[in-house]
């Protein structure tokens, strides 16, 4: 080809070279013009791309036309355009949760190796091309977070974590409708719950789909007034024809389908301010999309927050019996599960929900368990949670996919139909109708039935049930026993002492209880009120009303005076069961290990007790045989010492122990006759005698403490210790002689290197471990700590004579510089401690950022200072590169025990660093918020009010000087991050207030009335706390009787020298203490922390492990008092620096 003079041979090739691409590129082009034109348009027209509803056809058609480009027709316009919509469905369809990478999307779209760069320029040229109106954001998660808005919710989320998801969905709208929660405080709510969600998705793109999700849902209720109706979803369906389409979440499949339509129902049925119970148990058929035969399933439905008179009323518990920190479990049967955990703030219990794995039975009585350090305070019966007869019919809505249970046995059900699951032998006669059968045999060879409207009678057995359906019907409201239970695991689960009473939860949002003419006990054949009976023993309690029978339920009736005790023998293997005040009745032992002896005196009977078998017994599984049946008792064995189990199988009395493997361990006690006190004692050792931790925890009465609830306690001492390998040593002591221990530490092995350091094995510390191949394929990662873009490397297994030998090749790729961190991956069952390898290119070939330099460094002491001093230039420049990296850091890391990591080291070091890192990442807050104190040598509560004004002021001033619209954005999402924060930290929460006031123009009443007259606003505070019998003060020493709590002491902290100051004479005036009181270190060591922490001092309380650990000691005592001590101290302190 000849070119003309002058003519410049580059212009044409680049001319040829973009004609070719134009020419390769028109299937793509043709693509994405059907793909609109399906849809009626003939451009995009700004909606989120989820709302296009893309096909699965569509999805494998672009998977395959994107596959089928070379790398040069990348810089088509059309390409980002498709590789966008393909990475929204992607993200919707296949993402698996976990830490974000690009790397498999990018995989997916037929790329290899792309750029950080390059996706960032698809993103935003995608963007461009779809004319969203979704922002990227200047800070945090920017380019994935538009990929997650667009892609909707993941849907292996909504199938995998269908009752989490719609336990965290329900709560959160609940409260939003209760206490008319905000944007921010929306975002704060879900993420309070993120627990509920599978570990994987708990993560900034999900919240925001998810406070869409609600917001949505909130918007329909309000704006389609659809309370009071029949059918929510077909009068939405003619009011608003296209409402799917507000979710964000496409509703092309049957798991999204029910999540979606199911919240819109509950939400319909939602009274606003009304009194629902805090906690429900809810018990159903779930339907499958397959046509499979349906399962039942119990779940259990808890509040978000709720005022502590309601929780009382609820559990069925006096108002000053309830402490300010407790855990709930749910006893179904004879297991039990961690469902919940209550921290008051101010009168009101924040309930924080726990996982509950898939119930699939229905029978077995379902009770709630209020604990406090593993110990048992109080046994409640809940709405829903009644045991059920396999004789007797179970009558369910007709609702898909899942259908609530109503009734059992005679029911009045509102609709045109109902379910009813009974045995196959069941005699049916519907009078208008005909009775369908559905299914011959559920799981428990019941069958299930659809019922028509009218009157259809059931018998068997011959004892007849009736079951009447009608539009016009009026359903009954829940009801459940509320009385003094005895602590022991029976069957029938209801074991009273006296009369209980029947307590009716009312639709309007109130409750009641029964009238004495509606209940009766059936006892020997014979029905007689509940008001004559006189402790009938096994029974059933009745509750009929205008004639029908509303509810039957088995139960056990003992005197007023019935109780337990123990009388532990001479040795482990014998010992005495009395049952005080209970009747003459046969008793049986059904283990063939136990030999019993029973024999009544008139007051009660005595059970004599022998083991016989090769191991002590710990529970004795008795059978009492009443004349209306069986009671199935199951009782602690009085043998004289500790047994300790995990999951039901003994454990050595001295045996090491990680944290994660406390999760399912208890103890269960046994003492001799009248000397039932015990208390456990933690302890970790230090350098000196100085920093050894002791704290003791008495229990008294008590037969079984669940261990796994200490392990916050056991985390606060060890994370007092800067160190990676310190333990805890658990002490179970009884009359001053130790009976048990375990020792507790992080890691169970470690990631030892040998072989010049080109071999891995993991090591317990006395010997190598061998794992199962399959077990060990994966299961060391490598990953280089200054690219922490790069994938994670799975390092190869090393094989002898085609044999693994319990090894792994250190063999590394040279495509990344600094040293690599071997760790197991989040997903393993060992907790190993990680270990770093030396770099695999010497010489860098481009300069590094200043953290990615000090992740470089291989001396330890060099390391820290190059962090330390990369986190402060970072402090002061919230959009430099090293945020990002940081970011993907702790992405890729944090499921790692953060004292192993230098970054997380360095940052509690740094308080402007972590303060900004807190207002400016996404997930930090949510993720490590509550963190970084269990695991760190640490408290926020340290951290000066000035570093966050100057965080707060930074932001302002170079992320939002002059762009109002970008401003309120940054405003709500720093609201939201700080808010999180103040949840767990409440005294923070002015600091914040004051932060935004000053550099986000959100006015506060508080700050604005403190600025102006801070003596009085200080005055007000101190008021509440100390004056008067119902202060504050006051209030805590009730909580915390000095008869039954030990006390903190003030450790190794001068209390006496602040005492002497100014403010402390004054606060001692104020509560009126004489200055030898014990409870004194309690009362005056938050303000002592406050004044501190506003001069700067709060690193000396974090570097001396005794003083940061009676820190500790004093909040986890009562958290209410010591949070509002130390705001008013962090007030005082401060007005008395504006004074000057």
């Amino acid at each position: 080809m000849r070119l003309k003079k002058g003519h410049d041979p580059r212009t044409a090739f680049e001319a040829a070279h973009s004609f070719t691409k134009k020419e390769l590129c028109v299937p793509l082009v043709q693509w994405i013009s059907d793909f609109l034109s399906r849809r009626g348009l003939q451009e995009p027209d700004g909606r989120p791309l989820f709302a296009y509803k893309t096909s699965s056809e569509e999805f494998e058609t672009l998977r395959q036309l994107l596959h089928g480009l070379n790398l040069g027709q990348h810089a088509h316009p059309e390409y980002a355009q498709a590789w966008l919509l393909f990475a929204a469905e992607w993200w919707k369809r296949e993402y698996p949760g976990g830490a974000w990478r690009w790397g498999p999307l990018c995989e997916a779209a037929g790329q290899r190796k792309v750029a950080h760069e390059k996706t960032r320029s698809l993103v935003i040229d995608g963007r461009r091309q779809w004319r969203l109106q979704t922002t990227i954001k200047s800070e945090g998660k920017r380019f994935i977070g538009l990929v997650a808005v667009n892609g909707g919710l993941p849907m292996r989320l909504v199938e995998s974590a269908q009752g989490g998801l719609s336990r965290l969905l329900r709560m959160v709208t609940e409260q939003a409708l209760e206490y008319r929660l905000q944007d921010e405080h929306l975002r704060q709510a879900i993420e309070a719950q993120a627990e509920l969600l599978p570990a994987c998705y708990q993560q900034a793109p999900v919240y925001e789909l998810l406070d869409s999700l609600v917001k949505a849902v909130l918007h329909i209720r309000k704006a389609y007034a659809l309370q009071g109706a029949q059918d929510p979803i077909a009068r939405l369906q003619e009011e608003c024809p296209h409402w799917e389409e507000l979710f964000p979440i496409a509703l092309d499949s049957q798991a999204a389908a029910s999540l979606i339509k199911g919240l819109v129902r509950d939400t319909v049925s939602i009274t606003p301010q009304s009194r629902r119970p805090p906690f429900q148990i809810q018990r159903g058929l779930r339907f499958s999309s397959d046509g499979s035969i349906p399962v039942y399933e119990l779940s259990f439905v808890m509040q978000a927050q709720a005022r502590r008179d309601q929780v009382a009323e609820a559990l069925g518990m006096a108002v000053d019996a309830l402490p300010p920190h407790f855990q709930l479990l749910l006893r179904i049967g004879e297991r039990e599960y961690l469902v919940g955990e209550a921290l008051l703030r101010d009168e009101e219990y924040q309930l924080i929900a726990r996982p509950l794995p898939a119930i699939h039975s229905l029978h077995n009585a379902a009770q709630l368990i209020v604990s406090r350090w593993g110990a048992t305070l109080h046994i409640a019966n809940l709405p829903g949670g009644e045991a059920l007869s396999h004789d007797e019919p179970l009558i369910f809505e007709n609702t898909y996919p899942f259908a609530r249970l109503l009734a059992q046995g005679d029911a009045l059900v509102k609709g045109e139909s109902a379910l009813a699951a009974m045995p196959a032998r069941t005699i049916v006669y519907a009078e208008e109708g005909e009775a369908r059968e559905l299914h011959d045999c559920l799981a428990d060879g019941q069958m299930l039935m659809e019922l028509p409207a009218g009157t259809t009678r059931l018998t068997y057995k011959q004892q007849p049930f009736v079951v009447t359906i009608s539009a016009s019907a009026t359903r009954h409201p829940e009801a459940y026993w509320h009385g003094n239970s005895l602590e022991a695991l029976s069957v029938p689960g209801l074991l009273f002492r006296g009369t209980p009473r029947l307590r009716i939860e009312q639709g309007t949002g109130f409750s009641s209880y029964a009238p004495a003419h509606e209940l009766f006990v059936r006892t020997q054949g014979k029905e007689l009120p509940l008001a004559q009976a006189r402790a009938p023993g096994l029974c059933r309690l009745i509750w009929r009303k205008d004639g029908q029978r509303l509810l039957n339920t088995r139960a056990v009736l003992l005197p007023d005076e019935a109780s337990i005790t123990y009388a532990p023998g001479a040795t482990t293997l014998e010992g005495s069961i009395r049952l005080h005040h209970w009747p003459d009745v046969p008793v049986r032992c059904e283990s063939e290990q136990i030999a019993l002896e029973r024999r009544h005196d008139g007051t009660g009977l005595t059970l004599r007790l022998k083991s016989t078998g090769s191991r002590p017994a710990t529970t004795v599984p008795l059978c009492l045989q009443w004349p209306d049946g069986e009671q199935k008792l199951t009782l602690p064995f009085p043998g004289y010492g500790v047994t300790l189990l995990r999951n039901d199988t003994p454990l050595k009395l001295n045996q090491a122990l990680t944290i994660e493997e406390l999760i399912g361990c208890r103890a269960v006690l046994m003492s001799t006759q009248g000397a039932e006190n015990w208390q456990i004692r933690l302890t970790s050792g230090g350098t000196d005698s100085r920093s050894t931790l002791s704290q003791e925890i008495r229990y008294t009465g008590i037969r079984e403490i669940r261990l796994f609830e200490l392990i916050p306690a056991i985390q606060q001492m060890m994370s007092c210790h800067p160190g990676l390998d310190h333990t805890v040593q658990l002490e179970l002591i009884h009359a001053h002689q130790t009976h048990a221990r375990l020792q507790v530490g992080r890691y169970s092995t470690r990631i030892r290197l040998h072989s010049q350091k080109e071999m891995a094995s993991l090591s317990d510390g006395a010997r190598d471990l061998l794992p199962e191949q399959p077990q060990a394929e994966g299961l060391i990662l490598a990953l280089p700590l200054a690219e922490p873009e790069h994938d994670p490397v799975s390092l190869p297994l090393h094989f002898s004579e085609q044999v693994f030998t319990g090894n792994w090749l250190v063999s590394l790729p040279t495509d990344a510089v600094g040293p690599w961190l071997l760790y197991t991956p989040d997903d393993s069952k060992l907790h190993s401690r990680p270990t770093v390898v030396p770099p695999t290119v010497r010489q860098l070939s481009k300069p590094l950022t200043p953290l990615r330099d000090a992740l470089c460094e291989a001396d330890g002491e060099e390391r820290m200072r190059l962090l330390r001093a990369a986190l402060r230039a970072m402090a002061a420049d919230p959009e430099a590169e090293d945020w990002q990296t940081l970011e993907l850091l702790l992405d890729r890391l944090h499921h790692l025990p953060l004292a192993s990591l230098d970054i997380c080291q360095a940052l509690i070091r740094e308080p402007q660093a972590l303060a900004m890192a807190t207002l400016r990442l996404d997930d930090f807050s949510s993720r490590l918020a509550e963190r970084l104190p269990c695991e760190l040598p640490f408290e926020w509560l340290l951290i000066a009010p000035e570093h966050w004004f100057d965080t707060f002021a930074t932001l302002r001033q170079q992320l939002a000087a002059d762009n109002p619209r970008l401003l309120s954005l940054i405003r709500t999402d720093i609201q939201s991050k700080s808010q999180f924060l103040s949840r767990w930290q409440p005294a923070l929460r002015f600091i914040f207030d004051q932060g935004l006031h000053h550099s986000f123009d959100l006015q506060s009443p508080d700050v604005g009335f403190f600025l102006k007259n801070p003596a009085m606003l200080t005055a007000s505070w101190q008021s509440h706390l100390f004056d008067g019998e119902h202060s504050a003060m006051q209030q805590m020493f009730r909580r915390n009787p000095a008869e039954t709590h030990q006390y903190p002491g003030s450790g190794n902290t001068d209390i006496g020298a602040f005492l002497k100051t100014p403010h402390g004479q004054m606060l001692l005036r104020c509560s009126k203490l004489p200055a030898n009181d014990f409870k004194l270190a309690t009362v005056m060591l938050p303000f002592m922390a406050a004044f501190d922490t506003y001069a700067g001092r709060g690193q000396q309380w974090q570097a001396d492990p005794a003083r940061l650990f009676s820190l500790r000691d004093a909040r986890q005592f009562d958290t209410v008092w010591f949070d509002s001590a130390y705001q008013l101290g962090l007030a005082m302190a401060q007005a008395a620096s504006m004074q000057k």
